[in-house]
């Protein structure tokens, strides 16, 4: 294994589609806003449970309201959340003139640079790595992530990023 003291600046053409940027909303929303939201769908599906049963009993006050309210409530966050990334992400991607950005990397720093502009990140900031067939998300914040498409990144590049899976 290559120890990152030794990697000296490396980079690759990191070439974007649009099914893999999709793809990584679908997956950010999904398993973000979805799976590790557990709680609050079950408490949500109990809400649900409670307003029909309030509807059925024949209740038609204030409270079956806030009940209902906040039965759909996470439903309305997951669409806010999912049309918010996927207008940051899709669009940051339909802006560009062409789906190309040059990755760079060395032992503390990795770099973006493509038509919008770029972007020098250190990899002390990186909270979280996913991997993905044919890309992987990096996570500076737990609501923000890049893609990086995985044809043609070096190898050394894949292995710091396995290491922080």
């Amino acid at each position: 294994m290559m120890d990152s003291s030794q990697i000296s600046s490396v980079s690759y053409r990191a070439r974007y589609t649009p099914e893999i940027v999709r793809d990584a909303v679908k997956t950010y929303v999904r398993r973000r806003l979805f799976a590790e939201q557990k709680g609050l769908w079950i408490a949500a599906g109990a809400m649900a449970v409670l307003f029909i049963g309030l509807l059925w009993s024949g209740q038609r006050d204030w409270l079956t309201g806030i009940v209902g309210a906040a039965a759909v409530l996470p439903a309305l966050l997951l669409i806010a959340g999912w049309r918010a990334h996927s207008a940051n992400t899709v669009g940051r991607f339909s802006r560009m003139k062409e789906p190309v950005a040059e990755i760079a990397y060395d032992a503390t720093t990795l770099s973006f640079t493509s038509d919008l502009g770029s972007a020098q990140v250190p990899w002390s900031q990186l909270t979280e790595v996913w991997q993905r067939p044919g890309y992987w998300m990096i996570f500076f914040d737990k609501n923000q992530f890049n893609v990086l498409p995985d044809d043609d990144m070096p190898d050394g590049l894949r292995q710091k990023l396995r290491d922080n899976v």
